[in-house]
């Protein structure tokens, strides 16, 4: 084996032997290159030397789930070039995925933890002194627990050993010191979960009587058994599940919890009977410190507090099964059919556990039912396939889970009225409280139901039907059309800006919907108020009853908005009563041109042809109408098609007796020849006007 061979250290900053700043630096560069030249040859091993030192390195390796058949060819090979090269100075081996890995340096990519090997510069390794030489380790992803590890491991022993310090100085230090680990161990255990006692090492290589000789030594025990105290404290106290960011407690997480604190607690009871721990009590008992007599109280408390936890595990445990039925619902249907059983079963917990039957633990119950409705019915609605245009699915959807919510309310309002039956005002829980979130969520359904009707009106979006974009015809109809347009578009922009923010439409703990709400709301009132314009500039310019049907036909899409419904019905009781004036005007013209006719007709034919086609005119626009049953319903529909039905009957009869009259003797005659048949012609005209004159005929709204 060659012998180890060490750098010569050169500092050339204080070498002044060289007149020039460039000559320092042609020898600096000189003597890197003899260094380079002189590197020294690979260390020699004797056989299996090498295979002996990779598998003290294989033995020391520690990672998380690390097994034999995880080790690899090329780590292996890295490990052996390591040992081969003195001027390696770190080895690390970490797992990249599924596979192990080795180098001779940090890995750029995060990892989940590695071991790390260190060597001094140009260090052979042999057999013997390898586990002497080498400084080793593992690293993890915390940055707490490394900490914890290397402070409490290495450096605490060290630093409580130390005698050449002075007493005061030590005391200070070692004080901090014990500080600094307990709250480090703290936190870092508590991010797992856990209530970790930290115990320190000092003194426990001494009895207890001379320990407590020492005041100062007492002194900083004494500071770790107040903040074990604190810590015990904040545990015992801890006796509710806290939701973290926008979770939401279910009954399932209560019984976890309650699971867990019993499990907590149980460790902190095995922590204290730890023999360093009865050796720090008995330190402190000798100095009469004044901050025991707290410690084990609570020590005492913690076996209550197990009790407690262990009762309510085993009345808890009960809501686990119809639990599981509730959260394996298809669907909202099928929610409230599990709600009764579920309630029954909080009742039966409230009456019967000696732990768990307070107002505020069994409002927790009942809170945590409805979070879990809430979450049920959230995993139902596919925000996604909404925004992708399937918005009467949504509809659907949203309408289910808002009559759930209500079922639920319903449900538990029975179960309180029967509870009270038999024990009158017994419960008296904070109804506000329980359903805070349910209604919260049930306004969210809402805002989404009108979300989904405005995608449907204002931005032609319907999975199941295409809706055609409004056409108008006239001078204006690009004007028009163009207005439309700019609707649509500035309803897209909304649209885009609430699935910006989808993420927190059905979350009832994010209050910034309200905010992104009301804008939307905001911009479908300007939205209204543009249609509202359009409509009254379209009326503008119609005259009569088929341009009326056509520009309501234009804009229907638009009357389905509730809040237009009453600029569409006051349109549309103004096409009625276009038709009621054709109707008054039809009278009007019977009974002035009863006498009238075309000159190139025959007086009979020419009256009869007159009132035929007044009638036609009538029939057709009445059909208009009628055709028209997407239009919004009018009050005095009904009475104008009963007026128009009575006039052309009217009519039909006033044509039937002009032929009697032609067939009983008119044929061939001209109007001064039908004087033989005057009392008959003056019998029909006066029958005729005493139709058209009677005072069934409205006039227009």
């Amino acid at each position: 084996m060659t012998a180890k061979k060490v750098r010569v250290k050169v500092a050339w900053s204080d070498d002044l032997s060289y007149d020039s700043e460039e000559e320092r630096e042609k020898e600096r560069l000189a003597q890197i290159a003899r260094e380079l030249a002189e590197q020294p040859a690979k260390p020699t091993y004797a056989a299996g030397e090498v295979e002996q030192l990779i598998s003290f390195i294989v033995d020391m390796t520690t990672l998380y789930d690390l097994q034999k058949n995880d080790w690899n060819d090329d780590v292996l090979k890295t490990i052996e070039d390591w040992i081969m090269e003195p001027k390696a100075l770190m080895l690390t081996i970490y797992f990249r995925g599924e596979v192990l890995r080795a180098c001779f340096d940090v890995p750029v990519a995060p990892v989940y933890d590695l071991s790390y090997f260190l060597r001094t510069p140009d260090h052979v390794f042999t057999v013997e002194n390898f586990h002497e030489e080498v400084t080793f380790g593992t690293f993890v992803d915390s940055v707490e627990s490394n900490m914890v590890s290397v402070l409490e491991t290495l450096y605490a022993p060290y630093f409580f050993s130390i005698t050449t310090w002075p007493e005061s100085v030590k005391g200070e230090f070692c004080g901090q010191l014990h500080t600094f680990l307990a709250k480090l161990t703290d936190v870092y255990y508590k991010m797992l979960g856990l209530t970790v006692l930290y115990i320190p090492r000092e003194g426990q290589n001494l009895s207890f009587e001379v320990a407590s000789t020492d005041r100062e030594l007492a002194k900083r025990l004494e500071g770790v058994v107040v903040y074990w105290t604190h810590q015990i404290k904040s545990c015992i106290e801890d006796q509710f599940s806290v939701a973290s960011g926008n979770e939401l407690l279910c009954p399932s997480d209560e019984f976890d919890f309650w699971t867990y604190r019993h499990e907590n607690l149980s460790a902190i009871q095995y922590q204290i009977k730890d023999p360093a721990v009865r050796h720090i009590k008995k330190v402190l008992l000798a100095t009469h410190s004044t901050f025991l007599t707290q410690f084990q109280t609570l020590c005492e408390d913690i076996v209550q507090r197990i009790a407690e936890a262990k009762s309510n595990i085993e009345y808890l445990q009960v809501l686990n099964q119809p639990c599981a039925l509730l959260e394996s619902a298809a669907g909202p249907d099928e929610i409230p059919q599990h709600i009764p059983r579920i309630m029954n079963l909080f009742r039966f917990i409230w009456t019967e556990s000696p732990y768990y039957n307070t107002e505020a633990r069994i409002t927790n119950l009942f809170k945590s039912l409805g979070n879990q409705v809430i979450i049920l019915c959230r995993s139902y609605i596919k925000l996604d396939e909404l925004f992708d245009g399937r918005t009467k699915k949504a509809l659907g959807d949203f309408a289910k889970c808002i009559d759930c919510c209500r079922q639920y309310k319903e449900i538990y309002e029975i179960m309180c009225e029967a509870h009270n039956e038999r024990e009158p005002d017994s419960w008296a829980l904070d109804i506000s409280s329980i359903f805070n979130y349910i209604d919260s969520f049930v306004q969210r359904c809402v805002d989404m139901l009108d979300v989904c009707n405005c995608m449907i009106i204002f931005g032609r979006i319907d999975e199941l039907e295409p809706i055609k974009k409004p056409i108008f015809g006239g001078a204006r109809g690009d004007e028009f059309e163009g207005k439309c347009d700019q609707i649509e578009s500035t309803f897209h922009e909304a649209l885009n800006q609430i699935k910006a923010v989808s993420h927190t439409i059905l979350d009832v703990q994010a209050h910034s919907w309200y905010d992104d709400v009301m804008a939307f709301r905001n911009t479908m009132k300007e939205i209204e108020i543009i249609i509202e314009n359009l409509v009254e500039s379209v009326f503008e310019g119609v005259n009569h009853v088929e341009e009326g049907v056509i520009a309501l036909y234009s804009l229907n899409n638009y009357s389905r908005r509730r809040s237009l419904k009453r600029i569409f019905k006051r349109k549309t009781a103004e096409v009625w009563a276009m038709y009621n004036e054709e109707v008054q005007e039809a009278k009007n013209e019977m009974v002035i041109e009863r006498s009238q006719y075309p000159t190139e007709m025959p007086s009979y034919a020419g009256r009869a042809a007159l009132l035929i086609m007044k009638k036609n005119r009538l029939v057709y626009l009445k059909k208009v109408l009628e055709d028209a049953a997407w239009m919004t319903a009018c009050s005095n529909a009904d009475e104008v098609l009963i007026n128009a039905s009575r006039l052309t009957a009217a009519i039909d009869l006033a044509v039937r007796e002009l032929r009697l009259t032609w067939a009983r003797g008119g044929a061939g005659r001209d109007e001064g020849q039908d004087a033989p048949h005057g009392s008959l012609c003056l019998t029909v005209v006066i029958k005729l006007e005493s139709v058209l004159t009677e005072p069934w005929i409205c006039d227009p709204p």
